[in-house]
């Protein structure tokens, strides 16, 4: 008798440890949920943000090398821009904030702990964060501390670490997970989904066909139920530059895109490429310009049963470091600072197509600051005055070939359009 009491004990302290595991991974619930006409819902996406914990740099030589050699980010201040973005998330209070992808500069363990930290400030406040893994996020080789004329390889994290990490940043709360990789489904309200796409937590932008199937039994459900969607992911789902298509689509983008043709998904939002662009296809995708990039952009979406409302805004560094009491003249005066970074670097990597050529010194200049002020445009969206620089621009034109003439042209066609906003019906 006695031994037949404490097996039952047993069992039953299993159970009910085994209850309290699975508990904390409960499905969201959404019972009596509120729809988008009876609460129009407000949201925050930004991307490509590529934290880097002040612990992994000294701002040594190897350092400032990478970064005024790299692509645009601005990692000098990369801590004051996340810390301004956080406050202002806090005070702002959206509904939601959306991360979609490259959390950090690449995949530092270090790095993700102390994002967490300061994205928990934003949970605290009562926002609901969501976020998902790009490229530079998990099992990175190139995960590095630097200090001085070198570098050391740190610890990355595993797809696990970072579900761990991230737990209450969607996944916890998820309607429905896939078994497969980390994309999710979280319900924003009774009519509205956010489908949270991962192609890069088994391997850098590989969509397995479980999870496409997963996707496609998502949106049948989603279609049952009267439910519109919002897609996210990292990569592209839609060419926005045709420069910039192979590796720089979502993998399986042609079927995912079938998918969503023939579901009740209106959007994708996604990042990745680091530039600000909207691409009014079927379905619309936008993409929003880096974080950590000139102009230092996020959007602002409003959403209700009939339309939705995108605009960028820019994260006020220069407030924030007023507010702060801090005195450093770069962050007094970041915008234009960041701008000036931006243009050097095109203006730098610009000598790698004028250098040989015959063109006089002043003209080689303005080929420069041509290309340099219309990239930097590019890159945060807005349009140009092609009036402006029509003399540098015919310089490039007629004095140079290959690559540079392809992107310039592209440039050229988007710098009509204003891709930092959009009014989108919901049919």
């Amino acid at each position: 008798m006695k031994k037949c009491f404490i097996r039952f004990t047993l069992i039953l302290l299993s159970m009910i440890v085994s209850y309290l595991i699975i508990s904390q991974f409960k499905p969201q619930a959404v019972k009596n949920a509120p729809t988008s006409s009876e609460a129009p819902v407000s949201i925050v996406v930004a991307t490509d943000l590529h934290y880097l914990s002040p612990s992994l740099h000294d701002d040594g030589s190897f350092f400032t090398d990478m970064v005024d050699n790299a692509d645009g980010k601005n990692m000098y201040f990369i801590e004051e821009i996340t810390e301004a973005f956080v406050d202002k998330m806090v005070a702002d209070k959206p509904e939601f904030l959306i991360i979609s992808g490259d959390l950090t500069f690449n995949g530092e363990k270090q790095s993700h702990i102390d994002l967490e930290k300061k994205l928990a400030r934003i949970k605290n406040a009562g926002v609901t964060v969501l976020v998902m893994p790009g490229n530079h996020d998990i099992d990175r080789s190139s995960a590095a501390k630097f200090k001085g004329e070198n570098y050391e390889l740190v610890d990355s994290i595993s797809k696990e670490e970072f579900a761990k990490i991230y737990k209450n940043y969607g996944l916890q709360e998820s309607l429905h997970r896939d078994d497969k990789s980390l994309s999710y489904v979280y319900s924003a309200r009774g009519d509205l989904w956010f489908l949270f796409v991962d192609s890069n937590s088994n391997a850098d932008n590989k969509l397995s066909s479980d999870t496409l199937k997963w996707i496609e039994s998502m949106l049948k459900e989603a279609e049952k139920n009267k439910i519109k969607v919002i897609g996210i992911s990292h990569q592209n789902l839609l060419p926005h530059n045709p420069d910039f298509s192979s590796g720089f689509l979502i993998d399986q983008s042609p079927k995912l895109s079938a998918l969503y043709q023939n579901s009740q998904v209106f959007l994708n939002l996604s990042g990745h490429i680091h530039i600000q662009h909207i691409s009014e296809g079927q379905p619309t995708e936008i993409i929003t310009s880096s974080l950590a990039v000139s102009p230092h952009q996020y959007g602002k979406i409003a959403v209700d049963a009939k339309n939705l409302d995108y605009q960028v805004e820019q994260v006020n560094v220069e407030n924030w470091a007023k507010s702060n009491d801090i005195n450093n003249e770069k962050l007094l005066h970041f915008s234009e600072y960041s701008r000036i970074f931006m243009e050097e670097l095109a203006k730098r990597k610009s000598k790698e197509w004028t250098s040989d050529s015959e063109l006089p010194q002043e003209k080689i200049t303005l080929v420069r600051d041509t290309f340099a002020s219309l990239n930097a445009d590019y890159f945060a969206g807005k349009s140009s005055n092609l009036e402006e620089y029509s003399e540098g621009i015919n310089l490039i034109e007629n004095q140079f070939d290959g690559f540079i003439i392809s992107y310039l042209k592209n440039i050229i066609a988007d710098s009509k359009k204003n891709h930092q906003e959009l009014s989108l019906p919901i049919d």
